[in-house]
Parts: C-alpha cells; sequence; structure tokens
C-alpha cells in the first residue's frame, strides 16, 4: 500500500535537451541582420571614393584632360584613392563574413533538425543507416520512410534548399577561384555569386529553412516548432536565446 501512494504522490521528474537547431537558426538570423547593417559602412567607404574621383575629374578639367600637368595636384589624390579603395574591400569584410555564416548556419539547421526527427521516428538499422546520407537525401528520403508524401525537388522551397547546400559546400571546402581584376569600382568579383555571398542569397537560405522544417512538420502530422511559429520573433531578446527545452517524464500510477 504503501509503495502505491509513493507511486501517486511522488513529484514529477523533469528532463531537457538542447534545441540546437533552434540555436543555430536564431545565430543564422543574427548573422543576417549584422550582414544588413554592414551595408552602411560599405556605402560610406564607396562614397569616399566616389568623392575622390569627383575631385579627380574637376581636376583633370581645369588641365584639359592633361594628367601630366595636373600630376602635382593628381599625386594626393591618387594615393587617396589608393587607400579608399583598399577600404571598401575591407568594409566587404563583415558583410561577407555574415552571409557565409548565415549559409553555414541555415545549413547546420536543416541537418541538426532531420537528425533529430530521425531519432525520434526511426529505429535500428533504419537509424544507422540514415546518418549515412546526404543532408538533402535526408529531407527527400525521412517524410517516404515515416510512409507519407516527400518534398517536390523541382519546386520551393526544395529547390533553394539545394542551392543552399551547394553554397555551404563551396565555402566548407574552397578551393580558391580567381579571376582578372580591375577595380571596386567596376563592380565585385564574379565568382562570389557562385558562393552565395549576397544579401539576397543569404535571406532566401533562412526562408528555404523554414518553409522546410515547416512543411516537414505537416507531411509527418507534427507540431511545428515554436520557435518557427508566427510571432515568436517578435518576443524579447532575452527569450530568444534559452535554447533549452524542459519536459516533464511521465509519472508511474
Amino acid at each position: 500500500m504503501t509503495s502505491i501512494l509513493q507511486k501517486v504522490l511522488s513529484p514529477p521528474t523533469f528532463s531537457t535537451t538542447l534545441l540546437i537547431d533552434a540555436m543555430y537558426f536564431h545565430a543564422a538570423k543574427r548573422c543576417y541582420e549584422a550582414a544588413k547593417i554592414s551595408l552602411k559602412d560599405i556605402g560610406k567607404a564607396r562614397k569616399v571614393f566616389a568623392d575622390l574621383r569627383e575631385k579627380e575629374k574637376e581636376i583633370l578639367e581645369r588641365y584639359d584632360g592633361d594628367a601630366w600637368k595636373a600630376y602635382d595636384e593628381l599625386e594626393s589624390i591618387y594615393i587617396q584613392m589608393d587607400s579608399a579603395e583598399y577600404n571598401i574591400g575591407a568594409a566587404y569584410g563583415p558583410y561577407f563574413q555574415n552571409i557565409a555564416l548565415t549559409h553555414v548556419l541555415c545549413a547546420a539547421t536543416a541537418e541538426a533538425h532531420i537528425n533529430l526527427i530521425a531519432k525520434e521516428r526511426l529505429e535500428g538499422k533504419f537509424r544507422d543507416n540514415f546518418e549515412r546520407i546526404s543532408v538533402e537525401g535526408k529531407w527527400l528520403f525521412l517524410p517516404k520512410l515515416l510512409g507519407t508524401s516527400t518534398f517536390d525537388q523541382g519546386t520551393e522551397p526544395f529547390q533553394s534548399f539545394a542551392k543552399l547546400i551547394k553554397y555551404r559546400n563551396a565555402l566548407l571546402h574552397y578551393k580558391g577561384i580567381k579571376e582578372s581584376w580591375e577595380s571596386f569600382e567596376r563592380g565585385m568579383p564574379k565568382f562570389l555569386e557562385k558562393l552565395g555571398l549576397s544579401l539576397r542569397k543569404a535571406r532566401k537560405s533562412l526562408l528555404a529553412v523554414r518553409e522546410m522544417i515547416l512543411m516537414l512538420s505537416k507531411m509527418i502530422d507534427n507540431q511545428p516548432p515554436y520557435w518557427l511559429r508566427k510571432g515568436y520573433d517578435e518576443l524579447p531578446e532575452d527569450i530568444v536565446t534559452n535554447f533549452f527545452d524542459v519536459t516533464i517524464e511521465k509519472q508511474h500510477i
């Protein structure tokens, strides 16, 4: 009798886990926001260079375009332009860093999330063999393994998701890309596109991961993660940074 009462009246036990997919996703969002902020510094650096170019133009006009005659006045301008162009490249540094991290962290979010779902739903050899599949393969095969339809590879969000994985691989396994170069004034190197280093592509990666997770939740009849529900991003920052999920364990009655 006593043992039965003890079981009925025993206090609940709690367990906790780290929502590492949520942690990666919100880190990716912060990197994306940091990249947006860095555009102001890029704009300032470019304006300094443009102003120097205008001064060069004014000086040359006074000398009828003869650079040799205008050399004494142009020399200091060209020295400043050399420094200003370096500063443009330096201003792009934080921008590229944060965009690259956005892609890498979005890919980490996707892999962490699909692995967590697989751990909950798969057993034995199914789970062991699942670990050997590529990230894209995991997202395509898991819904099938769970007896439901899967993603259409020819439509969104899978198309953008596949590009995200491509950018992640290009960034993490970067082997060096070269092209001819003249000046930042003529634009950025074209190889940056292959690496996905643009704000637009970083945003697409964020949206792709979000939609992939939400669509998977529907496919397998699962509740979407609370950290992706509408309105969650409006919560105070200190709440967003708590990625521990505490649950009450089942009690024996």
